[in-house]
């Protein structure tokens, strides 16, 4: 895979929100979160690790039961069954990446 500038490959949508998935493998699937403010994921349990990464924006993430202020430079993992979401206050672009447990099957 090339190099990507994330900020550049942001796309925005002002009345809903869409992932853009910039990798996918069997194991690994890399999205771009690009929220507007209010926009966000709720928070749910998942059955893969994630891990995140803000980019540009503020926001809040949740994490378990707890909430925490990201802005630009912050990382944060959640394990596999841990709730997560993320809900942006200002324009926020974070990525977003989801590990799988299991990887390609061997049958």
């Amino acid at each position: 895979m090339r190099p990507a500038h994330l900020p550049q490959a942001s796309r925005f949508l002002p009345d809903k929100f869409r992932p853009a998935l910039v990798y996918g493998s069997p194991r690994v699937r890399a999205f771009l979160l690009c929220l507007e403010p209010g926009q966000g994921l709720p928070p749910r349990p998942d059955s893969e690790e994630l891990l995140c990464f803000v980019i540009e924006g503020r926001g809040a993430l949740t994490i378990g039961q707890e909430c925490f202020p990201v802005s630009p430079g912050d990382f944060a993992a959640a394990a596999p069954g841990e709730r997560r979401g993320i809900q942006a206050q200002e324009r926020l672009i974070a990525l977003w990446v989801h590990l799988s447990a299991q990887g390609p099957s061997n049958a």
